[in-house]
């Protein structure tokens, strides 16, 4: 109670109050740990272990780096680097007038001098006058402005079946001049190399639809992969650009109309129709019944052996005013082998020709070489014109885009092998006394 009553006196009077405030004494806390140590409550922050690590931290060094550290040379090694060192620098102090032509370089605000003195490295000089000793350093000069190189044009297939022609141009700069002359050999081809198998590794696994799409995301990730690489290097990938590209041959377009089996009539249900879940498996319990309609073709089936103006002969029969419009080229096929021989196929003038050797009216648009069988197959289907021309099957001398129309003319082939083909089948009935409807 009393205490209470003191409180209440102090805050009516201020006088008081500052009084009392005047009459309190503050100690200042000792910063130093006397006398704990022996106090039950003192806290022993040595630990038991002794942490001495593996590693050596510092900032990021190039791979030579240590190899000088660890490179101890012998006490006569030294004495004989020592004494070629004090000899080459009194001859050129001797002949200086003459010595200087050979030994003051002048170095460019934009370049380095890296140097080998007795083949161990320098540090890089420059800009400004340097001084090289003859004999005794060999050096290099190094560019580290930007510098460009052009990705030559490559021919790939896209994910969805597209032959695509597409290059590139990659900017890049040298940032560390001793690891751009210690660490590779032949800068400049290491990194035309490098880009070329970045691009076509990033490109081949894409569909046409992304590499028009995403070009800006395929040079920006281009570009973090080069950069992976190359700084060890001491280069810096700045920038990269993806070329227009050419389509040699568009994807080849998916026929949706074909699903069958169950996920075809589940969408048809889904679309809005009216019979029941357990309706959309029906069709599968019911046995089939007995197939009359002729086989389908296989496409692995393998070709008949036949002669060279047998396929032309085949090739003359599909040929009319609109396979002539649509192609627009004269083609001359080069057929090696026992069967070889040169004919042409001429699809640019009036109503289209086949014929053996050279066209006699005009110069060949494309040279097309192969075996009789490779091109054979190509003609009927089974070989594709572009995956024979990149795996070697087949020789282009001229526009590759060109060949690639060769697609119009297995089309037709196509067509008129499925037009025959009831025909074969009804021969076929009436020699077995069976003719299907």
């Amino acid at each position: 109670m009393t205490s209470n009553t003191d409180n209440l006196q102090l805050q009516l009077n201020p006088s008081r109050l500052a009084s009392s405030m005047s009459q309190v004494k503050y100690n200042r806390l000792s910063s130093a740990d006397s006398g704990l140590e022996d106090s039950a409550f003192a806290i022993d922050f040595k630990s038991p272990f002794s942490y001495k690590s593996v590693y050596t931290y510092s900032k990021s060094a190039a791979p030579y780096i240590g190899e000088e550290r660890d490179y101890k040379p012998s006490v006569l090694t030294l004495v004989c680097t020592w004494t070629v060192i004090i000899i080459s620098h009194l001859i050129l102090l001797v002949t200086f007038p003459i010595s200087g032509w050979f030994a003051v370089k002048f170095v460019q605000q934009f370049e380095r001098v890296v140097v080998f003195r007795l083949g161990r490295l320098q540090q890089p000089r420059g800009p400004g006058m340097i001084l090289v000793v003859p004999v005794l350093d060999s050096w290099k000069r190094v560019d580290l402005r930007v510098r460009a190189f052009n990705v030559p044009p490559q021919q790939l297939l896209t994910t969805d079946g597209a032959a695509v022609h597409i290059g590139a141009t990659v900017y890049f700069r040298i940032t560390d001049a001793i690891l751009s002359v210690a660490s590779i050999q032949d800068l400049n081809h290491s990194v035309r190399i490098l880009g070329q198998t970045v691009m076509m590794n990033l490109l081949c696994s894409r569909s046409k639809g992304e590499i028009d799409s995403d070009k800006q995301y395929i040079c920006t990730y281009m570009q973090e992969e080069m950069n992976s690489a190359t700084q060890s290097w001491g280069v810096e990938v700045s920038r990269v650009e993806l070329s227009e590209s050419t389509v040699l041959f568009e994807p080849p377009e998916q026929n949706f109309n074909k699903v069958s089996g169950i996920l075809g009539q589940l969408a048809q249900q889904l679309g809005g129709g009216g019979t029941s879940l357990p309706s959309l498996l029906q069709p599968n319990l019911i046995p089939p019944a007995e197939d009359t309609k002729p086989p389908a073709s296989s496409a692995f089936q393998p070709l008949p052996a036949i002669s060279p103006e047998e396929l032309m002969d085949s090739v003359r029969q599909i040929i009319d005013i609109q396979l002539v419009r649509d192609v627009g080229a004269v083609y001359v096929f080069r057929i090696t082998g026992e069967k070889g021989g040169t004919y042409y196929l001429d699809l640019k003038i009036g109503l289209g020709e086949v014929g053996r050797g050279r066209p006699p009216y005009c110069e060949p648009d494309v040279v097309l070489t192969a075996t009789l069988h490779d091109l054979q197959s190509m003609l009927h289907g089974q070989l594709k014109p572009y995956a024979a021309y990149m795996s070697g099957k087949l020789k282009v001398d001229g526009d590759l885009r060109t060949a690639m129309q060769l697609e119009e003319v297995v089309k037709k082939l196509k067509e008129a092998e499925e037009h025959n083909k009831p025909e074969e089948w009804m021969q076929i009935g009436s020699v077995v006394g069976h003719i299907p409807e």
